[in-house]
């Protein structure tokens, strides 16, 4: 549906989108691969993420490289080798107990009905996806295609999920990489005034059968190799004004290969700390 309307452009967003389109694939042509223009036509969203992220790294100046077979897109930066890997999460199986439900729409089209965010099944979507392409670094690790010393970055883009119109506190993408829950705030009874607030630790999230998925995939042995996580929302008829602007960018400081210092994209970037009751993410704002 998605590439079908972008393409017939019957409208002013549409005929925008599919400007902007046209424009991207101009950049990433010479790297995408021999499926490339045949599994866009169903698999729109991911295949669009993929070129957006790969031009968005031409447009900041990168040399990239795309290996056949390997992760989409290399650069390098300050001698060191990065890789990213793009991926855009589905709702889950049709029918299963722990798929993402869709919005409800009314039956005249227009009339939305409220309903909760499924927080909890659309971060078992992150961790499945997390889960897929750290699979895929350990073959790609295997077979030589990378270096051990090379940073790996999963690049999530959500927008499947329907619900991800607007992220959550604290931050979906910070969910995934550290065991946190969500904010509570304690009140005084006796004065109704805020005496404490801050993040519930979570480390796991259960599923309908009762089996847990671990979170905070950072503190997690097997993702060991994990140098970040990077989570944006844009799709071919939402983009910010900068291209880049609305990226999250997640280090993982406990990596095997972290990424290289100072080593930022546009968009937010949450640098670690370490603190004695945990960790501490500091924001920093890139434009």
């Amino acid at each position: 549906m998605s590439y079908t309307n972008v393409r017939s452009a019957a409208d002013i967003y549409m005929q925008k989108a599919k400007s902007d389109c046209e424009a991207l694939w101009d950049l990433f042509e010479p790297y995408a691969d021999a499926e490339f223009l045949v599994e866009i036509r169903n698999n729109f969203e991911a295949r669009y993420w993929e070129m957006y992220l790969a031009a968005y790294l031409i447009k900041e100046g990168y040399e990239i490289c795309a290996p056949k077979p390997g992760p989409d897109v290399g650069i390098h930066y300050n001698g060191c080798r990065i890789w990213f890997e793009a991926t855009s999460p589905t709702r889950g199986a049709e029918g299963k107990p722990d798929q993402v439900p869709d919005i409800s729409v009314a039956s005249n089209g227009k009339e939305l009905k409220f309903q909760d965010v499924p927080n909890e099944k659309m971060l078992l979507r992150y961790l499945n996806s997390i889960s897929e392409k750290q699979r895929q670094h350990a073959s790609w690790l295997a077979e030589g295609i990378i270096a051990p010393e090379d940073s790996f970055v999963v690049a999530i883009n959500p927008r499947r999920l329907r619900h991800e119109v607007a992220d959550s506190d604290p931050p979906r993408i910070l969910q995934a990489a550290y065991p946190v829950g969500s904010a509570y705030a304690a009140i005084d009874p006796a004065t109704s005034k805020m005496v404490d607030s801050g993040y519930m630790f979570r480390d796991a999230i259960q599923k309908s059968s009762g089996a847990e998925v671990p979170t905070g995939v950072f503190l997690l042995r097997e993702y060991g190799t994990l140098s970040a996580l990077l989570c944006s929302r844009v799709d071919a008829a939402n983009q910010p004004d900068k291209m880049g602007a609305d990226f999250q960018l997640v280090e993982n400081r406990k990596a095997k290969a972290p990424l290289p210092d100072r080593f930022r994209l546009k968009g937010t970037f949450f640098r670690i700390d370490s603190i004695p009751a945990g960790y501490r993410a500091i924001r920093e704002l890139h434009i």
